[in-house]
C-alpha cells in the first residue's frame, strides 16, 4: 500500500477537528488570544449559535503588518520567546487555533498595532489565504469566522441546534470572565445582548466582585471564603483562593462549579473528585457543591501541554495540589459546621407569601387539616432540683449562641429556639443524627471505640445478598466495635456492638444495614464505606421524631449542634436548621 504526503489542506482539517470541537471552542481560542493580547475590552457577537458567525473585537496591542500572514500558519505563535514549553506564561502557545479555525471557515482579520498609524486586513477561504489589504480598524484586532465547518460538513452535521450551541459560548465566555476580572466583556446573539461586564478596575477584590456579578449576591454571600497556600520548592508556594458553597448550597449538575489554574479554566475529575471529597458525607446523594476557585501554581510546576483543548494539567505534584484542595475546604468547612444556606429561609418565606396571598376562607379550608394534624402544645419545662445550677433565661442566652435558646418543641420534631438575629427551627431527628455520627467517626479515627458483649447474642436471619455483603465486611464492622460472625445458613451472629449506640435494635440494625448494602452497593474509597456504615448505623441511635423533649434536653441538642463539624447537615445531606432573621419576620407580615 502506497504512503503518501496529506495536502497541506487536509492537515490543518485534521488539526482542527483536535482544536476547534464546536463554535464556542473557536471561540474560546479567540477570546485568550486578545486576552494574551493586554485586552481590556472584548467583545462578541455570534449568529446562529455561533455557526454562521463569530466575532471578537478587541482593544488590544494589535498585530504588526509583517506578522499578519504569519498569525494563520500553523506553529507560528508570539506566546514562546523563549521556545520554552516548560515554562509558560500566556493562554496560548501553540499557533495552532487560527489555522485551525481559517481551515474549516471564512475567516478574516483585522488589526491595528500599537506600533503602527495603519490598520490592515486578512481574508482567509477553507485554509487559502489571500492578500493584505489596508483597513479602517483604530485600534487592537477584530477577527469574524463566518460559516464555520463549511469545509468539514461531517463537522457541521454533528453540532446541536443553535439555541444550544449558543448557550455553550455563553457558559464559556462567563468561565473567561470569572479567570480575568480585569477585562469587560459584551455578548451578543442573534441581535441580543445577553452579557455587558465592565472590567473590575475599582473594587479592592476584584474576584470577588467578579464573581458577585456573574454568580449572584446569595452565593458570595454565604459561602465560605478559601484563601491558602502551600509551599513547593524553595520560595514557591501553590496558592488558592476563592469561594466554595455550604454543603446545603448544592445543585443537581455541575453548572455552578469553575476551577482554574494559572487563570486557565480546567476541566479535572481528579480535581473535582478532590473537591467532592472534602464535602464527604454533607451532600445529598446526586447533588454537586457550587464553588469557584482558583489555584496558581508556578508555571514550571504544570504541564498545560496535554490536551488540544488546553482543558486539563498536568502538576508535577498531584498529591500536593490535591492535599492543598482538600485540606482547604475541609478545614473551612469545618469552622463553619453548623451554617445553613439563606435559600433555605428564602423558600420558606415564599411558602408563607404564595399561602397569605389567597383569599382568607381558601386559605382557611386547605391549611385546616395541617394545624389539625399538628401538635402545638407549649415546651416541656424541666423539673429541678435545689442543687441544680440555674439557668439562664432566654433574654440573658440568647446573644451567646448561634442557634439560640429553645422555647418550643413543635410537632415533636422540631426545636423553635431563639438568637439574637430572630428564630431558628431545628429538626431534632436530623440534628442528633449527624452528632451520633461525628462521634463514632471521632472514635474510630481515635481508635477508642468501646465494645460491650451482648449476655445473649443476637442471631439474625438475611437474604442472601445481604447476607454475603454483611460477610465480606465483617472486617469493617469489627473496627467500628461490631463482632459479627458467619452462624450457620443465612445466618449471622451478633456478639459485641460499639457501646455508643445504647438500647438500640440490633437486629434491625445488621438487617437494614443489609438492605442499604446491597441496593445502593459500597463506593470504592476505604473511608467513604466507613462512613456510609457509621451513617446508617448513627440513624438508629439518633433521637427519633415524635420523641417528647423537655427544655434542658433541647437546650444541650442546640449547644452539641454548635461545636459539632457538619451539624448543618444530616447524614443524607439534608439541612438540620433554619434561620429566620427578624427582618424576614417583618416582611411576612408585610412591615418592611
Amino acid at each position: 500500500m502506497e504512503i503518501r504526503r496529506l495536502p497541506e489542506n487536509l492537515i490543518n482539517q485534521i488539526a482542527a477537528g483536535e482544536v476547534v470541537e464546536r463554535p464556542s471552542s473557536a471561540l474560546k481560542e479567540l477570546i485568550e488570544n486578545s486576552i494574551d493580547a493586554k485586552s481590556t475590552q472584548i467583545n462578541i457577537v455570534i449568529e446562529d449559535g455561533g455557526k454562521n458567525l463569530i466575532s471578537v473585537s478587541d482593544n488590544g496591542i494589535g498585530i504588526e503588518k509583517d506578522y499578519v500572514p504569519l498569525s494563520v500558519e500553523r506553529h507560528a505563535t508570539s506566546k514562546l520567546p523563549n521556545n520554552d514549553l516548560i515554562k509558560i506564561d500566556y493562554l496560548g502557545f501553540r499557533g495552532e487555533a487560527l489555522p485551525s479555525i481559517a481551515a474549516v471557515s471564512e475567516l478574516n482579520i483585522q488589526t491595528k498595532s500599537i506600533n503602527s498609524d495603519e490598520a490592515w486586513s486578512l481574508d482567509v477561504l477553507a485554509g487559502n489565504v489571500k492578500e493584505i489589504y489596508p483597513s479602517s480598524r483604530q485600534s487592537g484586532t477584530i477577527i469574524s469566522v463566518k460559516k464555520l465547518f463549511f469545509a468539514t460538513p461531517a463537522r457541521l452535521k454533528f453540532l446541536k441546534s443553535s439555541q444550544v450551541e449558543s448557550g455553550y459560548c455563553h457558559q464559556m465566555i462567563l468561565k473567561q470572565a470569572l479567570a480575568n476580572p480585569k477585562v469587560g466583556y459584551k455578548f451578543q446573539s442573534n441581535g441580543r445582548e445577553l452579557l455587558n461586564i465592565n472590567p473590575e478596575i475599582s473594587s479592592d477584590d476584584f474576584f470577588l466582585s467578579r464573581i458577585t456579578n456573574i454568580m449572584g449576591q446569595s452565593f458570595t454571600e454565604e459561602s465560605i471564603k478559601i484563601n491558602n497556600s502551600k509551599h513547593i520548592k524553595e520560595e514557591k508556594f501553590a496558592k488558592i483562593h476563592g469561594l466554595v458553597g455550604l454543603p446545603t448550597m448544592n445543585k443537581s449538575n455541575h453548572n455552578q462549579q469553575h476551577l482554574f489554574i494559572n487563570s486557565r479554566y480546567i476541566q479535572d475529575r481528579n480535581l473535582s473528585g478532590a473537591i467532592r471529597a472534602a464535602y464527604r458525607d454533607t451532600l445529598p446523594k446526586g447533588r454537586f457543591p457550587l464553588f469557584c476557585l482558583f489555584i496558581d501554581v508556578p508555571p514550571e510546576f504544570i504541564d498545560v501541554n496535554v490536551h488540544p483543548g488546553k482543558t486539563e494539567v498536568r502538576f508535577q505534584d498531584n498529591a500536593l495540589i490535591r492535599s492543598l484542595l482538600v485540606g482547604s475546604i475541609s478545614r473551612e468547612l469545618n469552622v463553619s459546621f453548623s451554617q445553613t444556606t439563606g435559600d433555605l429561609s428564602k423558600e420558606a418565606i415564599n411558602r408563607f407569601e404564595t399561602h397569605t396571598s389567597k383569599n382568607s376562607q381558601n386559605y382557611v379550608s386547605e391549611n385546616q387539616s395541617f394545624f389539625n394534624n399538628s401538635d402545638l402544645s407549649p415546651s416541656i419545662k424541666p423539673t429541678k432540683s435545689n442543687n441544680e445550677e440555674n439557668v439562664l433565661s432566654p433574654n440573658d442566652q440568647q446573644d451567646h449562641f448561634p442557634l439560640g435558646v429553645a422555647l418550643a418543641q413543635f410537632n415533636k420534631n422540631f426545636i423553635i429556639s431563639r438568637n439574637s438575629n430572630g428564630i431558628v427551627i431545628v429538626d431534632q431527628h436530623a440534628a442528633h443524627e449527624r452528632l451520633v455520627l461525628e462521634k463514632m467517626k471521632f472514635a474510630r479515627i481515635n481508635k477508642s471505640i468501646e465494645k460491650q458483649i451482648l449476655l445473649l447474642p443476637e442471631v439474625i436471619n438475611l437474604e442472601p445478598i445481604p447476607l454475603a455483603l454483611i460477610i465480606e465486611n465483617i472486617g469493617l464492622l469489627s473496627e467500628i466495635g461490631f463482632v459479627i460472625e458467619h452462624f450457620g445458613a443465612g445466618m449471622v451472629i451478633v456478639r459485641e456492638v460499639p457501646i455508643i449506640i445504647g438500647h438500640a435494635d440490633i437486629k434491625q440494625i445488621i438487617i437494614d444495614l443489609g438492605d442499604d448494602l446491597s441496593s445502593a452497593g459500597l463506593p470504592s474509597s476505604y473511608l467513604a464505606k466507613i462512613d456510609l456504615i457509621l451513617g446508617n448505623i448513627a440513624c438508629h441511635r439518633s433521637v427519633r421524631s415524635g420523641r417528647v423533649l423537655n427544655e434542658t434536653e433541647m437546650n444541650n441538642l442546640l449547644r452539641e449542634m454548635e461545636r459539632t463539624p457538619n451539624s448543618g447537615q444530616c447524614n443524607h445531606g439534608r439541612p438540620t436548621s433554619i434561620s429566620l432573621s427578624l427582618k424576614d419576620i417583618e416582611k411576612l407580615f408585610n412591615r418592611t
